[in-house]
């Protein structure tokens, strides 16, 4: 059984800093001291926010899912699907306005009611692949 405490905090997560681009709600639901892990290194809150406004010029009209969610003492995982419109400015790939999907998870750990560290893993190749920036048939199956 997910806390519902949990569920919420992840619930905003997406529905509002993801899909609304509200900064301000990363304020309300992370710690002083948070940090996100990213394949970039650890990133501050600031950096994140930074991120979103990017982002949100970038991708539009996006809804999210959470698939599943599993919660174990002080972290929550979430598999995640999402779907976005493309309208430009991601390397020097051109919009056509295509609608994209992106897949991922991401572990949250708690202090207390708070976010206080973000792992994340997304498929950001997929979406390149899908927007025509990598090539058909150039991989290999393992």
């Amino acid at each position: 059984m997910i806390s519902s405490a949990k569920r919420l905090v992840a619930k905003k997560w997406f529905n509002e800093y993801f899909t609304k681009g509200n900064l301000e709600i990363l304020d309300e639901l992370t710690t002083e001291d948070f940090v996100y892990h990213s394949r970039n290194g650890e990133n501050s809150k600031e950096k994140m926010k930074e991120f979103m406004k990017w982002y949100r010029s970038v991708f539009q009209e996006d809804t999210w899912e959470m698939n599943d969610l599993i919660e174990q003492e002080q972290k929550l995982a979430v598999r995640y699907t999402g779907e976005m419109t493309y309208k430009g400015g991601w390397f020097d790939i051109p919009s056509e306005n295509q609608r994209v999907k992106e897949t991922g998870m991401m572990i949250f750990y708690f202090k207390g009611d708070k976010v206080s560290e973000l792992w994340c893993e997304n498929s950001d190749a997929a979406i390149l692949f899908e927007l025509g920036a990598l090539r058909k048939n150039t991989h290999k199956v393992f």
